[in-house]
């Protein structure tokens, strides 16, 4: 990376902020999936290029305020306003990823619908605004793009990049992206840093911005932030790794501590969360950008099928807003398909509208569905799904990667090339990479729920003692709630670090 003395630069500084929180670190660590790749790729996937360079001023905290004590927005008032915690896999893309669950936030709180659920394509975002995943991307470069240009829903543009650890191309994104695209009216920055003017930025101004919904931030990642399991996160020992972009969804005084969604999926710290202390030298929320959306009315969702779900004999299709509306299907063959649902109902206050389909009378395959408002015209968010009427038969298998002899005894991380398929035209719905010991004991194992016909995964031998295994990979697709697996050949190999 081309930060490096930056980064350094960044050990020197000192929390400005001693008096106000505890300075003793509260947290747990443990070992996760990121925390168990080789250095060089974690610095990777810390895509930040300006990371912050000065903390937030705490001076005055003492003095009173109005503003609340704590703000959560995963329960405000009892209402989950945020998405999936979703898994950037490995690759810088973590602007992209941060700015979407940002905006995806954003969205729920400006429309009043918590039920809403949008879902956004990162890899639009990074991939046509100008992100790569050897030299990541700015947040201002995001705010920007999503100003100008906006991005579209997750099942326009799905994220590759993570499966592969290769950039995808702009133009790759679904032919009709424009009709499905939104964009912010614009963008502030609560932080007034230095990258947004107006001096030091203080802790005030952001926890003012904070409650109007979720903030883009940076900070910098710290070798023990990179295992840090539950409770209060404040820098205790390791260098400083890279710059990383987070969403910031909340704080607790109680707590001295900030809320952080991450994009490492829920295996990290507490189920995809992180509580970063007020006093921690990181820089977090130093810099901010808060998104501003133009004012909407009647917005609907589909809430049933939910993205990317597989589904078999009869399905319920249900829109949330409104207790009529139309829905519109389209497989991979191109025909349209549309499903009247009428007379719906309200439900605690909520229009509900629920109708059902009979997929049996569908190809197998990947759709795309969307809901129309017979009353206002207005459209849904789309939304993917998997039809699947018989038992797939599947398979899976791999090979090492180039540069990679499991004849030999193994160390370090080795890749492995990834090769899945299905008798129907769907993707397995999750694969897993699994180590074996000599009493048939699985002690061992990495996932990856976004599953391409053509991966690339590595596996960091050093989880296991020196000894001999067998590995192999598990797919897996789920319907009604029975999982139908497939294993591929074992090979054995001798693990020697």
């Amino acid at each position: 990376m081309t930060f490096q003395k930056t980064w350094i630069a960044i050990l020197l500084l000192v929390s400005p902020f001693a008096l106000a929180a505890n300075t003793q670190p509260t947290f747990k660590q443990k070992q996760n999936w990121v925390s168990q790749l080789p250095r060089e790729e974690i610095i990777r996937m810390l895509g930040v290029q300006e990371p912050p360079t000065e903390s937030l001023d705490y001076s005055g905290l003492e003095v009173s305020s109005n503003l609340p004590a704590s703000l959560d927005w995963r329960n405000k008032e009892g209402v989950n306003y945020l998405g999936k915690v979703m898994n950037q896999g490995n690759c810088g893309s973590c602007v992209a990823f941060a700015s979407i669950a940002t905006l995806e936030g954003q969205v729920s709180i400006s429309s009043g619908m918590p039920g809403l659920n949008p879902t956004f394509s990162p890899q639009m975002l990074f991939a046509c605004g100008g992100g790569a995943c050897d030299r990541g991307w700015t947040p201002g470069s995001a705010a920007s793009y999503l100003k100008n240009s906006g991005v579209a829903d997750e099942a326009c543009m799905p994220y590759t990049s993570g499966s592969t650890s290769t950039d995808a191309s702009c133009s790759d994104r679904c032919s009709d992206a424009s009709a499905r695209t939104l964009k912010i009216s614009d963008f502030n920055k609560p932080s007034g840093s230095i990258f947004g003017g107006g001096g030091k930025g203080s802790i005030e101004s952001v926890k003012a911005a904070l409650q109007k919904g979720p903030l883009l931030t940076t900070l910098t990642v710290y070798e023990d932030f990179v295992t840090y399991s539950s409770g209060v996160y404040l820098h205790k020992n390791g260098p400083a790794l890279g710059g990383h972009a987070v969403s910031l969804v909340g704080y607790d005084d109680s707590k001295q501590a900030w809320l952080v969604r991450n994009s490492w999926g829920e295996e990290y710290g507490e189920n995809g969360f992180v509580w970063v202390s007020y006093a921690d030298k990181s820089g977090i929320g130093s810099q901010t950008w808060g998104f501003e959306l133009a004012p909407a009315k009647g917005m609907i969702a589909i809430t049933s099928p939910s993205d990317r779900q597989f589904v078999t004999a009869k399905q319920n299709l249900t829109v949330a807003g409104d207790t009529s509306a139309e829905f519109f299907l389209k497989g991979s063959s191109g025909k349209n398909v549309s499903i009247d649902c009428v007379g719906g109902s309200k439900i605690k206050g909520d229009s509900i509208c629920t109708t059902s389909l009979d997929t049996a009378s569908l190809a197998e395959g990947r759709y795309e569905i969307y809901a129309q408002s017979k009353s206002t015209k207005v459209k849904s968010q789309v939304r993917e799904f998997f039809v699947v009427n018989t038992i797939p038969k599947m398979g899976v298998s791999f090979t090492a990667a180039p540069g990679v002899d499991l004849s030999k005894a193994v160390k370090g991380r080795p890749e492995f090339l990834v090769q899945t398929k299905t008798s129907t035209s769907v993707p397995l719905q999750y694969v897993e990479f699994r180590v074996i010991d000599s009493s048939g004991k699985i002690v061992s194992r990495k996932g990856n729920e976004y599953v391409l016909e053509n991966m690339k995964m590595g596996w960091r031998s050093n989880t296991v003692p020196n000894g001999v295994y067998s590995i192999l990979f598990h797919g897996e697709i789920s319907l009604n709630a029975k999982a139908y697996g497939v294993d591929s050949p074992a090979l054995k190999i001798t693990v020697k670090n």
